[in-house]
């Protein structure tokens, strides 16, 4: 992002203000929470507000503290397109994996309602601001990337400061919201102030972009309407400027009963036809567009001189084709290239390779009639392969971009090479592209096969645990007692036995132990009240609550939860040594049914050792309030359906800790349990589970990298322009 002098200015003004607006975010939040007292809350919210507001009110200093150095250090990061921080890459280095599970996800889910609710509440002023950055950035056009001050920003300041003062992930909810809807107001008027301070200093508004047609060229005056995707740029070369044409696909030349003409509306006689006037004329285009500047296309971009230039040799080739429809086929695919090199999410570096291509693709659309029937041609769809891919990435400097841009512009040479292109050069150059990225995932796969093995090891631990949890299960059916004991051991144990057999073997001692563990517990909880069992039951009970201290370390229980079941299990045994105080211990049938009521296993916990990572924004598009459904709301489409349509190769924009991603699906585990992800630095990989994954996706958190290809981005472009105008 640019550091000019202005910019530099506009940015040190902002985070100059941060205190301030801090210190309302502040004391309108504590305002809002404590006005909560009224008979709508339920109890717990009550007291939840309430230690809420003390904890702000004890620790305003930290907090105030927190949100500006988060948004200073976010900000500047942004400025200097910092995507990952050096503690992330470290690890990553180090080869620690991490897996994103539900819980952590929440908090995801959490920051992007509230980027969302800034975003629509200062809609208009934070366009309005990005017209002015813009030109601070030197940019010809609005770009939201430009304003490092964006909701997203803002979102995860407020995060930050929450976490520094409040323990409770209930409580930092109920904070984030609140203090979310208070900013939002704020900047609102912040952003406007920013405006108008920028304008009083003479900065210009950037203007927002638009697609630049040739002068004389206004599609305003063709009017189409706009037809079904099948086809569509068949139908569009009837609005063509040119000699009449008629949509039948009727030419002077040919009959009106040619079942080929009527069917196509596309001439298919080769090159036998093409004047040698118009083939100079074909030449002479594509050299100068090899020699023209990277960022100039037909659309007029770059300097006066080449733009002239290129119209020149564009109105020459539309001069020399004496039939009538090639020259309707010569104005549709060079509009066409216009609109598709105008496109602002396709990077700068990939237009030379676009543009080397145009001349190729004009002589196969010349040549051959099926190719503009169907955006499922080779040609166009090796254009969209490409385009999708260059935005696979948010740092220029990516060696997996830099190779993949090497590899497509020589696939681009060869098809500018050719003088008789066709449709099986086209799918040579498609299968080329497939081949190579095939081969470059396999290279990132074999890079993370740490990760595959640890992710695999974690599958069958998972499973393990699932089929002895649910054992346990149906052993403890019969069994009287408390719910917390009934956790522990078809939860927490059953992650015990599955550890020990996945590293020791199925008969090895420690497991033998573990197993011989849970009929000593089982027996303890429902011993005969009798002497001989008493007195069995305290020489039984130090080795026993030994081998359980042993488990619970082994699969790094808290230690309020440890000391939460040795407690639990005081109780029991004291009980049950006093002699003459139980009852038989049998279970009534209706007893045995809410003991199977109560059997509510917990989620295994995925060990720390394990989590997703923290992957980063290269151009942030705020989730639409509609995507982000409450936890029990419903979505049009099913998550799961989603998550299992997924195939290694992949791409998506996925929402994690707090920033948008660009990933690619690196492998899923057998059971399709795991996921792992290329992150946006080469040197790393974020994995999340299946469920997790299916929660950002219920939420509208996992997007495609593209909302449409390429093509059809640049078609509905060009029929927008063709559309009448009021």
């Amino acid at each position: 992002m640019s550091t000019a002098p202005p910019f530099h200015r506009f940015v040190e003004d902002e985070l100059a203000l941060a205190p301030a607006l801090v210190a309302r975010v502040l004391a309108g939040t504590m305002q809002l929470l404590g006005e909560s007292k009224d008979g709508a809350l339920i109890p717990g919210d009550r007291t939840h507000h309430s230690e809420i507001v003390k904890a702000l009110q004890r620790d305003a200093g930290l907090y105030e503290k927190t949100f500006v150095e988060s948004l200073t250090k976010r900000v500047r990061d942004e400025i200097d397109g910092q995507r990952d921080s050096p503690l992330a890459e470290s690890k990553a280095a180090q080869g620690d994996l991490e897996l994103m599970d539900e819980s952590r996800v929440e908090v995801d889910i959490e920051i992007s309602r509230a980027m969302q609710l800034i975003d629509s509440t200062a809609e208009w002023e934070l366009r309005e601001l990005q017209t002015f950055t813009s030109t601070l950035t030197g940019q010809r056009h609005v770009n939201a990337d430009s304003n490092p001050f964006r909701p997203l920003i803002y979102a995860s300041a407020l995060w930050d400061a929450t976490c520094a003062v409040v323990n409770s992930p209930t409580q930092r909810a109920i904070v984030l919201r609140t203090s979310a809807g208070v900013v939002a107001g704020l900047l609102k008027n912040a952003w406007a102030a920013a405006s108008t301070r920028l304008e009083t200093q003479g900065v210009q508004p950037g203007a927002y972009r638009t697609v630049v047609l040739p002068s004389g060229a206004s599609f305003g005056r063709f009017a189409a309407p706009e037809p079904s995707r099948t086809g569509t740029m068949s139908a569009l070369l009837s609005s063509m400027p040119g000699a009449s044409f008629d949509p039948s696909g009727n030419r002077g030349d040919a009959p009106a009963d040619d079942p080929a003409v009527a069917a196509r509306g596309v001439r298919s006689d080769g090159t036998s036809r093409r004047s040698p006037e118009l083939e100079q004329a074909l030449l002479r285009l594509d050299e100068l567009l090899r020699h023209l500047p990277a960022e100039t296309s037909l659309s007029g971009r770059g300097t006066p001189n080449s733009s002239s230039r290129v119209e020149q040799h564009r109105a020459a080739l539309v001069a020399s084709a004496s039939e009538p429809i090639d020259r309707q086929v010569i104005e549709l695919v060079t509009r066409l290239f216009e609109s598709l090199l105008a496109d602002s999410q396709l990077p700068n570096a990939f237009r030379p390779a676009f543009a080397r291509m145009q001349i190729a693709v004009l002589r196969v659309v010349l040549a051959e009639n099926a190719v503009l029937d169907s955006y499922e041609h080779p040609v166009w769809r090796l254009l969209d392969r490409i385009g999708e891919v260059s935005l696979g990435y948010s740092r220029l400097e990516d060696p997996r971009l830099s190779a993949f841009l090497a590899f497509s512009s020589a696939v681009a040479e060869e098809m500018a090479g050719s003088t008789a292109p066709d449709t099986l050069l086209f799918r040579r150059g498609l299968n080329r592209i497939d081949v190579f990225l095939s081969e470059q995932l396999q290279g990132q796969v074999r890079a993370a096969q740490a990760s595959v093995d640890a992710l695999q090891l974690a599958e069958r631990r998972e499973i393990l645990q699932q089929h002895l949890a649910q054992r346990l299960t149906d052993q403890m059916v019969a069994v009287r007692t408390s719910p917390t004991i009934r956790r522990f051991v078809t939860g927490t144990w059953a992650r015990v036995i599955a550890e020990d057999m996945l590293r020791h073997g199925e008969q090895s001692e420690p497991t033998m132990s573990d197993l011989k563990a849970v009929d000593d517990l089982l027996w303890s909880l429902k011993i005969p009240d009798h002497p001989q069992s008493r007195q069995r039951l305290l020489q039984l009970l130090p080795g026993l609550l030994q081998r359980l201290r042993v488990g619970m370390e082994l699969v790094a229980l808290t230690v309020a939860e440890q000391q939460s079941v040795l407690n639990e299990l005081m109780t029991i045994h004291t009980e049950a040594l006093r002699p003459g105080t139980r009852g038989s211990g049998a279970l009534t049938p209706e007893e045995i049914v809410q003991r199977m009521r109560d059997e509510v296993l917990p989620e295994a916990p995925a060990a720390r050792s394990f989590s997703d990572s923290v992957i980063d924004l290269s151009s942030m598009e705020t989730v639409p309030a509609e995507h982000l459904p409450s936890s029990g709301d419903k979505v049009d489409d099913d998550p799961a359906r989603r998550v299992e349509a997924m195939r290694a190769g992949d791409r998506q924009r996925i929402f994690l800790q707090g920033r948008w991603s660009r990933v690619q699906l690196l492998w899923r585990s057998d059971r399709s349990l795991f996921f792992l992800f290329a992150g946006e630095s080469p040197t790393r990989t974020h994995s999340i589970t299946r469920r997790a994954l299916e929660r950002l996706s219920s939420a509208g958190l996992v997007q495609p990298i593209e909302s449409k290809p390429l093509v059809q981005r640049a078609v509905d472009r060009m029929m927008h322009e063709l559309s009448p105008r009021a």
